[in-house]
């Protein structure tokens, strides 16, 4: 990797695993309030789970190219990850918890 005073790299490492911890939690946190068939929710935690490798592997080395550019756009996807896995969560909850209230107990 480029040294850039170590800063933009050390960004760069944090923004690629705030990334992969992002993709890692959909499929918990996301796809279970969806309903999808099995193949559905096995290609979907398949995409989620493969994308949040590749950033780990960016984070560790595996793009030689972390320049201010990269660093700022990887730190707006972290940010952007992670406040729709958030907002999505919510909402999805709020719509599980009114769906078991129309139903009635049971």
């Amino acid at each position: 990797m480029h040294d850039h005073g170590g800063v933009a790299q050390t960004l760069f490492v944090a923004a690629n695993l705030t990334i992969a911890a992002g993709y890692g939690a959909i499929p918990f946190l996301v796809l279970p309030y969806i309903r999808l068939t099995k193949v559905a929710l096995l290609f979907g935690a398949g995409f989620f789970s493969l994308c949040g490798t590749t950033h780990v592997g960016m984070a560790f080395g595996g793009h030689l190219d972390a320049t201010w550019f990269w660093t700022v756009e990887h730190i707006l996807q972290a940010v952007c990850t992670w406040g729709f896995i958030i907002t999505f969560h919510v909402l999805l909850r709020r719509a599980h918890a009114l769906r078991r209230q129309s139903r009635g107990p049971t």
